[in-house]
């Protein structure tokens, strides 16, 4: 059974160029094509893949609970501390000095943010993956169902996912560990069932596509929904394709980096799922600094057209990944090996 994988190398730094991405797109609604947008949106659900399938790869064979959760407090928790109070503190001076917020409104905005759960927004991926770690025994279990309960599960939690759509602001993990619950099975699925998957592996490839396809286009252009779908837990708001085109993106993602890496190694790919993890924490730094500058400038944006608006995504996103690569390399050359505990590599 092979550990490393270069396929998966390549499909993590793919899975963080998808979330800078995500978060680079200027004029949303407005100009920005909607397709590419819908797209580009979600690309959190390639990490959680990628994790359900190296936690049954790696750590399920020796698995050992208290182990686990050290590194994991080590590796993923500390860093989101670290880096969540450099944040807050440069929020605290974007209220104070920027927008002129008195002493005690700015204590009001530490405590609407934090009580969040987290204070720099694509952050709430952290609480609700150590949430998932924590429920690690219950993903035990499920390694050691049979094969038919393992995937009748698996397709009951896709139901459930894609009537339950995502939590208002990502704020609410628990509800955040339901929703993606079938990216982390289906990571489990494909090191378990590895056989299967070799078998049908065409078929699909096949019906990803298709589904792909088919929920990108009802989703843009029929409900022509925007981005991620949220809402409060036990209402009805009809069915959540972007899970759908993000399941089947997770499958496709998977298949090209395993056509890739059997061709070439991309050594510049490998730098960055590397890094993947420091350019996660650090890139909303930079995506603030976007705004405190255009604002001291009060520089606005263009509206434009659908080129304009891709071009200034373009360049939001450049900004973003070479800004949070070069701040982990500094970091890293100076910190050394203790640098994974402040920016996670």
């Amino acid at each position: 059974m092979r550990k490393n994988q270069l396929e998966f190398t390549y499909m993590r730094g793919i899975a963080i160029i998808f979330i800078v991405l995500g978060h680079s797109i200027y004029n949303s609604g407005e100009g920005f094509p909607l397709l590419l947008e819908n797209l580009l949106r979600g690309g959190t659900a390639l990490f959680v893949f990628i994790s359900g399938y190296f936690f049954h790869r790696i750590f399920y064979q020796d698995f050992d609970y208290g182990k686990f959760m050290k590194n994991k407090v080590q590796n993923v928790l500390y860093p989101f501390l670290v880096v969540s109070v450099v944040g807050l503190f440069f929020l605290c001076l974007r209220w104070f000095f920027l927008e002129q917020q008195p002493p005690s409104q700015v204590l009001l905005s530490i405590f609407y943010t934090v009580r969040n759960g987290y204070i720099l927004y694509p952050h709430w991926y952290i609480p609700f993956i150590m949430a998932v770690f924590l429920f690690s025994p219950l993903f035990l279990w499920f390694i050691r169902c049979s094969q038919q309960m393992r995937w009748t599960l698996f397709v009951l939690s896709c139901v459930v996912a894609i009537l339950l759509h995502r939590p208002i602001g990502n704020v609410n993990f628990i509800h955040s560990v339901v929703y993606f619950m079938p990216f982390y099975l289906i990571g489990i699925l494909y090191s378990q069932d590895e056989h299967i998957v070799t078998r049908y592996g065409s078929i699909l490839s096949a019906l990803a596509m298709i589904f792909l396809v088919v929920s990108l286009v009802e989703q843009s252009y029929i409900v022509q929904h925007i981005g991620n779908y949220h809402k409060a837990p036990f209402e009805y708001n009809g069915i959540d394709w972007q899970f759908i085109q993000k399941l089947c993106l997770c499958i496709l993602t998977l298949n090209f980096c395993e056509w890739l890496s059997g061709r070439s190694r991309l050594p510049w790919l490998v730098a960055i799922a590397e890094m993947s993890f420091a350019i996660f924490f650090i890139h909303p730094l930079f995506d603030m600094l976007i705004g405190v500058v255009t604002k001291l400038l009060r520089y606005r944006f263009p509206p434009g057209s659908a080129v304009t608006s891709v071009l200034f995504s373009a360049g939001i996103f450049t900004f973003l990944m070479v800004g949070s690569i070069i701040t982990a390399r500094f970091i890293k050359k100076h910190l050394g090996n203790r640098s994974r505990t402040y920016i996670g590599w």
